[in-house]
């Protein structure tokens, strides 16, 4: 699947048309771990199931409200670098979408959690010019995100400084 078509199952937030001589370099995945707390959940109304048959339904209909969430927010969160920006957005209710020059990035970080670090996710975390940063939750592969920005930001500092004429 090309970038087109990527951004283009995405949604209307990002434009379709790819710029010259931009190609796709990384597109984050987004972990199957983002389903952990309503197991989680479920698992704890599972030992209520005997014991407290109301708590269990209870616990039971929230962990299968919380999988709805999640699975809304796995299926919003977008994590995508190409050759000249980066493209993200994150959030469900507040949707943050933005599309990020490279000349624009400052820095980019992972935090992983204890349960990121358990279950092989991480959090990036992009820093732009100025006061801008963002970040998407439960990406899989975030040290490849990090290493290829890390690479393309290292090019772009090499280069000498273009001369303006003045």
């Amino acid at each position: 699947m090309d970038a087109r078509e990527i951004i283009k199952a995405r949604g209307s937030d990002f434009p379709v048309k790819m710029r010259e001589d931009e190609k796709l370099l990384c597109e984050a995945k987004i972990s199957q771990a983002v389903y952990w707390k309503p197991l989680a959940i479920f698992f704890v109304a599972l030992l209520f199931l005997l014991i407290a048959r109301n708590l269990f339904l209870f616990l039971a209909f929230v962990a299968l409200v919380s999988y709805a969430y999640f699975y809304l927010v796995k299926s919003s969160l977008f994590l995508l670098v190409t050759s000249q920006r980066v493209m993200f957005r994150s959030g469900l209710i507040k949707v943050d979408t933005v599309q990020l020059r490279l000349d624009r990035i400052e820095s980019v970080e992972i935090q992983r959690t204890v349960m990121g670090q358990l279950l092989g996710y991480a959090t990036v975390v992009i820093t732009g010019t100025g006061n801008r940063f963002a970040f998407v939750p439960f990406v899989a592969n975030a040290s490849q995100i990090r290493d290829v920005l890390d690479e393309l930001l290292y090019q772009r500092d090499k280069k000498p400084p273009q001369d303006d004429g003045l």
